[in-house]
């Protein structure tokens, strides 16, 4: 991971630079594709205005501190710099999560509502359309999700046999269980 070091009004010292260094370290570990690093140290008055900012493929991550003592500046900012590091890597975790568990969502059947008068004229329209997520249940989880709900209907992946199953409401109250077979 290469440093880069601005320091205006001040002189950096190396020891600066090596606790800078040090204290970066803990930042690495929580990304692994780090383009850019910048270390920006300026004195104001009686104050050091410490500026770190880290840029990657997906991030960019910044942080800033003032303190009377260089030391103390560095410290603070890279604390600071891995609380934010901490939160970025959580959220392209979760993000990515997210796209992948929608992706698995959108694995479901499409279903569509077909008007009534339209199949008696040969030619059947489609309605309303929707999609079903598939989920893998085992069928007495099915049957209780069934009576909770006012569906007619629940498609799902029996965890038994990891087929998809369609358990159904029939006209006699009881419930019917569809298995197609491959």
């Amino acid at each position: 991971m290469k440093v880069e070091y601005i320091a205006r009004k001040v002189t950096l010292t190396d020891q600066a630079r090596q606790v800078a260094e040090k204290k970066l370290a803990k930042v690495k570990k929580y990304f692994n594709d780090i383009l850019d690093v910048r270390v920006e140290v300026e004195q104001e008055r009686h104050l050091h205005a410490v500026d770190i900012s880290v840029r990657g493929k997906d991030f960019v991550v910044q942080s800033s501190a003032q303190n009377k003592d260089l030391m103390a500046a560095i410290q603070e900012a890279v604390d600071k710099l891995e609380i934010q590091a901490r939160r970025a890597k959580t959220r392209l975790k979760d993000h990515k999560k997210r796209a992948g568990s929608e992706a698995k969502t959108e694995q479901g059947w499409a279903v569509g509502v077909l008007e009534r008068d339209s199949i008696a004229s040969g030619e059947p329209r489609i309605v309303d359309r929707s999609s079903i997520p598939i989920k893998p249940m085992s069928i007495e989880e099915a049957v209780l999700q069934i009576d909770d709900s006012r569906q007619d209907f629940l498609v799902f992946r029996n965890s038994a046999n990891d087929r998809i199953n369609v358990l159904y409401r029939r006209q006699d109250k009881n419930l019917g269980l569809i298995t197609p077979e491959f």
